[in-house]
Order: structure tokens, then sequence, then C-alpha cells
């Protein structure tokens, strides 16, 4: 498949989606990350596309595509006689929204079925070679590092991930080669909708826990994806992650496996142990790569960490997977900039440095801050949090615990139960509790039930020298922008 994956890289045409679709498509709940990114996709190969969504007020600036009235066109879901002024095509819609809402019973009333986010992207990229990244962890990372190599390995790669990359100030990207990268999620098995010709399994974690009943459960999932795979695909698995290892061991597909450590086929070594000629130094870090036994190069990196460590090395046995040589995925990783929202510096303010991360899960959330310790060697760590889901809260209540007391001080937001019914009443109690907890083992943690209440905590008890670091996969990004807002108002006055 290697070789001849790459020399088929330009028989697709720029512009030319697969398979060629009539116009418009219509996108329910567009504004959702993965659906911004499948947006991209579709406006590049040429698509007429519309959208709905409930909250018009998103900023869409740092969406090139998006922020182009005439490349897409977006209503209120209410407003169906706009929407269907001219019956769409192809209904997609995000699992964010409801299969029963009133919008899609009307494209079915008109006869058209709409189609979940993760059959839209498989009809679109039906005809590509899809190398396929799925796991806990470092999904989004990886799956940009991989369209780092491909791309300037001049392969012309589509890419479709789950944040924006920074180097492209985008998340989609329908190219004109024959290989694309797509960030692959368990949740209600949708990349069960997928064609892999290569699967980057990052490892496997307990996760999801109103979509999985129980750990077998979720392994059953993964393992279904892996079996996907044709004859000739390749599974690259995390060796470290017992799970991962245990799918490898029985997909009956060729295999190559990744890890931090030694016995891998592929390892992360570190540098300054050999020499201390190019150190790893703040955001930056270089490690030795080594295939089995030997040494094939330096790796240096823009992001730090070392679950980003990992996450290089899984890139680069994906991208020699598909044919890339060494040389030119260690190359094409340095490029790497990093990924909105993964320990994303905003700035050095009021003597204070302003990190933000989407980390919101305890493992997640233990790899933020011992990065943020890291970098940012002998400095109070102040963390300010958004549980998601009262579900993952409830079940690994111990692990965020433990993970959150690694700062010095924690401040609680009431849980965003996102998918769930639950009362505002009833996500500050859960948060509260969580603080409670923190607080009698020895942390610090105080509960916040408001961004206003966040900032009011940073202004009273903030010092220079502080490190802030936002975590959720929520709002707590906006503390960001009001930080902003209030130094422009600062200056003004």
């Amino acid at each position: 498949m290697k070789k001849e994956m790459l020399k088929e890289q330009n028989r697709l045409p720029i512009g030319s989606p697969s398979p060629s679709r009539r116009s418009p498509w219509l996108l329910v709940g567009a504004l959702g990350a993965g659906m911004r990114a499948f947006a991209e996709m579709l406006l590049d190969a040429g698509e007429t596309v519309i959208g709905t969504d409930r909250d018009l007020t998103a900023d869409l600036c740092d969406r090139p595509g998006l922020c182009n009235p005439h490349s897409l066109t977006l209503y209120h879901p209410d407003h169906a006689e706009q929407i269907f002024a001219n019956t769409p095509v192809s209904v997609v819609y995000s699992m964010a929204v409801s299969e029963s809402c009133p919008l899609l019973r009307r494209c079915r009333s008109l006869g058209v079925t709409p189609i979940s986010l993760a059959q839209g992207l498989s009809l679109l990229l039906e005809s590509r070679h899809q190398a396929c990244v799925a796991g806990t962890h470092g999904k989004t990372t990886t799956s940009g590092m991989i369209y780092s190599i491909l791309q300037h390995a001049g392969c012309h790669p589509s890419a479709y991930v789950g944040g924006v990359m920074r180097h492209q100030r985008r998340s989609g990207i329908y190219g004109s080669g024959v290989l694309a990268i797509v960030e692959s999620c368990e949740y209600r098995q949708s990349f069960l909708h997928l064609s892999p010709k290569i699967v980057v399994l990052t490892g496997i974690e307990s996760d999801h826990f109103d979509c999985f009943s129980s750990q077998s459960d979720c392994d059953q999932s993964f393992h279904d994806f892996v079996a996907r795979l044709p004859l000739d695909g390749t599974l690259v698995f995390n060796y470290d992650c017992v799970r991962s290892a245990a799918i490898a061991a029985t997909c009956q597909r060729p295999t190559t496996s990744f890890s931090r450590h030694a016995h891998a086929d592929w390892n992360a070594v570190p540098y300054e142990s050999k020499s201390a000629r190019i150190p790893s130094n703040g955001q930056r870090q270089t490690f030795l790569l080594r295939n089995r036994t030997q040494d094939v190069g330096l790796v240096q990196l823009q992001v730090p960490g070392l679950h980003n460590r990992q996450n290089a090395v899984a890139a680069i046995a994906a991208a020699v997977s598909s044919g890339v040589s060494v040389d030119a995925a260690i190359h094409g990783i340095a490029a790497f900039s990093g990924i909105q929202r993964r320990f994303e510096h905003h700035g050095h303010l009021f003597g204070i440095d302003w990190i933000d991360d989407y980390a919101h899960h305890p493992t997640a959330i233990r790899g933020t801050l011992e990065t943020a310790r890291d970098v940012f060697p002998n400095r109070r760590l102040i963390a300010i949090f958004e549980p998601h889901q009262l579900s993952r809260v409830a079940a690994l209540f111990e692990d965020f615990c433990a993970a959150l007391s690694l700062a010095d001080e924690c401040l609680i937001l009431p849980v965003l139960p996102a998918r769930e019914m639950a009362s505002d009443a009833h996500c500050n109690r859960v948060s509260g509790t969580l603080v409670r907890s923190i607080s009698e083992s020895g942390g610090r943690a105080f509960l916040t039930t408001n961004l206003d209440q966040v900032l009011g905590r940073l202004d009273d008890s903030g010092q220079q020298g502080d490190v802030v670091i936002t975590m959720g996969a929520g709002r707590t990004y906006q503390i960001h922008d009001e930080i902003h807002r209030r130094l422009q108002r600062d200056f003004a006055a």
C-alpha cells in the first residue's frame, strides 16, 4: 500500500468532491467543532453549504472558509421557510442534535433522509485512503501532526481534525491527494461508518459513560473499528496501553507499535542523556527517535509535554506506514505548531502567563498540569476547570480530585451537563462536592458559580509570576477573551 498510495496522490483533481454531489448541503448544528471542519472540507470541494445553529453569535473570524458569507449561509433552526427555500440534497446533523428535532422531521417530510456527521464524512471521503486516528486522548494533536508530515512531504492530503491547526488556521481540508487523515470518535460508535486503510490507536481509557455501559463494551467498539481495516491495512497502536495491545494481538492485520519507552517498534528516547547540544527548552522539546534498536534521527517539536512526545512518535509511525520516509516525517513534524486550545499560550499579561487547554478527563488534566510544571518551573499554578458531563465526574470522581490537586489553587465551575438533563442547582452541588473533596485531601479549591466569579477571584488573589490555566471542553476559553477585553479597556482609558 505504502509507495503505491503516494504514487496515486495526484490522481484526484483539486476541488473535485468525491463522490460528486448536487448542492446544497444542509449542516444542522453547523458551528460545532466537528461540523465546522466538515463544512470547510465541503467548501474546499466546491460544494454549496448552508447551516443552522442556535448560537449564531459564535466567532467565525478564525475560520477563513466560514467567515465568507457567500461560502456558508447560516440560519437559526426556527427559520424553516428560509432554510428550505431550496430543498437541500444532503442533510447532515451533528451528535449534539437530537434525531427527533423538528428540523430533521421537516427534512424527512420533504423526502430527504438526514445522515449523521460520521456518515457524511464517510460519503465525502469514500475514494480516499483514510488514516483514522482513534483513542481516548491525543486524537486531535496526532491527526494534526500526521497532516503536517504529509503536507510537507507533498502528498496534498485531506484532513478532518477536531481542533483548529494553528499553522493552517482551520481544521477541515479537502486536498487533491489520495490520503485523508480523519480524527475518528468512538462516541455512539460513529467511527464504524469510516473505512480506514490505517488505524492509529492512541490508547483506550474509560470515557463516554453515557454511551458505553462497561469497559468491555467500549473495547468491543474499538475492536470492531480495527476489524474494518482491509487485509493490507495497518494498525499503529500504543504499546504502553494494555487495552490497545490486546486489540492489536487479535486484529489479524499488520501492526506497528509506538511508545515513549523501549521495546516498541517506534520509541522516543530522551536526547539530553546523549548530548546537551540541542536541549529541550520551554514550549519546545527534542528527543531521539528509535526504530526498534536503531537510532534514526532527532525529532524537534514546537509543542511541550511527554504526551506530545508520544503523539509525535505515533504520527511518525503512521506516516512511515503510509509510505513517507523517516527523514521526511521528522522534517514535517518539526513544522507542526500545535492545535488551538491544546496548551495554548494566550500571552503574558499583568505579570501572569495565561494558558488554555481542552483537558476535561483526569488523565488529560494531569498531563496538562505536569507539562505546566515542566514549562514554568517554580511558578504558582492556578487551574480553572469546568467539569464536562455529570456521568464522567461521577465515574472518575477520585481521579479528578487527584489530578486537580496538582495545581496550587483550583477554581471549579459548575458541571456542564452537555447532552445530559440536569438542573443548575444539581450541577453546582456536584462541583461543590468536588471542591470539598480536594480541600479535605489537602488541596486548595474554590467553587465559582460563573465566569464573573472566576475573574473576581483572579482579581483578588492573582499575583505576578502566576500561571493561570483554563481547562475544559466548554466555556473556559472565554476567560481569556474577557481578560484581553479588560486590557483593551484599560489602555483606552
